[in-house]
């Protein structure tokens, strides 16, 4: 059995007691009940984080697809590129009091050329992620229903890139090239390129609850990233250093309508995220985001301290992918779209 599917079959046995069913289950007067605002049990949303300060441990399982149009590849044009991914995130959120909690999680993911033209121009990424921070409650209002919180937080992501088309133009610019001197020399060092991303982050997070059924949730947060990316150059016939940097501004909202107070423990969230900012491109002018994302999830509520649901999430003028013109300059693609689902898991003690 895989890991992840022990993990999930734990947090569900933790979540069900013996010999109940979520009908006959008292409720729940712990911790948990710190998501609980006017009657109304908020929960967690995919595209932003949440305004309450909880202990919880979850895990998101995604599976994505990503269309790339017209990217450009040297002499040849331009050609559409699919991708598809996997992604495994675990998080984790301990609440040290009512009003302040430390909170993080961890991602893989995983990018490939979904068939043999995709893989050969665009290769395949592999990343892990990680982001850890402070939450602090700034306001809690029962009588309104209302939650304000400020959250900061570190992130460091490290992956590579696998890189087909520079690897096989290589070798076609070298004829009598045995295997000894591809395996021996440089020209394995185009195949893996090394990518970092170290970046802080704060905001601003609010929840609102309107009744025990429709409550919102919104945010604004702003994020600064160092990045390094590090190429092989067979001219020089070493590694460059490519240092870049983002400055992204992020405005999310999320409204949910919860029917478990009208006998059905189905909860229904829309939610709209909006990415603005200024990043740059090594050798390509700076880049300006304006990129929407929209999510929906549909999710069990007939217990306070589980979340498990199924979310569908696309992200609309996403950054272009890099390719390079008749001349090796970097070039532009269209505009791509990112698709992904997500099975998501989550006990809240």
């Amino acid at each position: 059995m895989k890991p992840t599917t022990v993990g999930l079959l734990l947090l569900l046995s933790a979540a069900l007691p013996e010999n109940a069913s979520a009908a006959e289950a008292p409720e729940c007067h712990t911790a948990a009940d710190s998501r609980k605002l006017g009657g109304h049990t908020f929960q967690f949303p995919i595209l932003q984080q949440s305004a309450f300060v909880t202990t919880n441990v979850g895990l998101r399982e995604g599976l994505a697809r990503y269309d790339v149009p017209d990217l450009p590849i040297g002499s040849v044009g331009a050609t559409d590129v699919l991708l598809t991914g996997v992604q495994q995130t675990l998080d984790l959120s301990f609440s040290i009091t009512d009003w302040l909690g430390v909170a993080g999680f961890a991602r893989g993911t995983i990018i490939t050329g979904a068939n043999a033209r995709s893989l050969l121009v665009d290769g395949a990424s592999v990343e892990l992620i990680g982001q850890a921070g402070a939450i602090v409650r700034v306001w809690r209002n029962e009588r309104s229903g209302t939650q304000v919180s400020v959250r900061g937080n570190f992130g460091y992501q490290n992956g590579k890139e696998v890189t087909v088309l520079p690897l096989v133009t290589s070798v076609l610019n070298s004829p009598g090239l045995t295997l000894e001197e591809l395996i021996l020399g440089n020209l394995g060092r185009f195949l893996l390129v090394p990518a970092t991303e170290t970046s802080v982050n704060g905001g601003a997070y609010l929840a609102q609850s309107f009744s025990r059924t429709f409550s919102l949730q919104a945010s604004a947060n702003g994020e600064y990233a160092w990045r390094e990316r590090n190429p092989f150059d067979s001219e020089a016939g070493d590694r460059l250093t490519q240092k870049t940097h983002a400055a992204r501004v992020n405005l999310g909202a999320a409204l949910t309508a919860d029917f478990a107070p009208h006998g059905v423990p189905v909860a229904v969230m829309g939610e709209y995220l909006f990415t603005t900012g200024q990043e740059t491109e090594a050798r390509l002018p700076d880049r300006t985001l304006k990129s929407s994302t929209v999510a929906l999830g549909v999710y069990y509520s007939g217990r306070p301290n589980l979340q498990v649901g199924l979310g569908a999430v696309t992200t609309l003028n996403a950054a272009p992918r890099i390719g390079f013109d008749a001349d090796g300059n970097p070039l532009e693609s269209d505009t791509p779209t990112l698709s992904y689902g997500q099975l998501i898991l989550r006990y809240i003690w």
